[in-house]
């Protein structure tokens, strides 16, 4: 038997995260997490570090022959992440 005053598991997960103000710091790392899934293997392997600021996602690579691919396919992998999150997270992508 459920109660009528009883709210699902996710519902109250998603009110706990918003009140302690947790969104920000849980779609930045679902970013990370896509980067990797989204770009394969290869490119995981030559991230050195990424992180956002504002709604910019900074990539530092060891490789600059995959910076430079990356470069020319930057607005595709905007879209394809923002896709991925159900909204617009990020609004460029800077390579180094």
């Amino acid at each position: 038997m459920r109660l009528q005053n009883t709210n699902s598991l996710k519902n109250l997960i998603a009110q706990l995260i918003k009140e302690e103000g947790l969104e920000e710091g849980l779609q930045h790392a679902q970013i990370y997490a896509l980067w990797d899934e989204l770009l394969g293997v290869t490119v995981a392997k030559n991230t050195r570090k990424k992180y956002i600021q504002g709604r910019t996602l900074f990539v530092y690579l060891n490789s600059s022959v995959v910076r430079n691919q990356l470069f020319m396919m930057r607005q595709d992998i905007i879209e394809q992440l923002n896709k991925k999150m159900g909204k617009e997270i990020i609004n460029a992508l800077e390579l180094h």
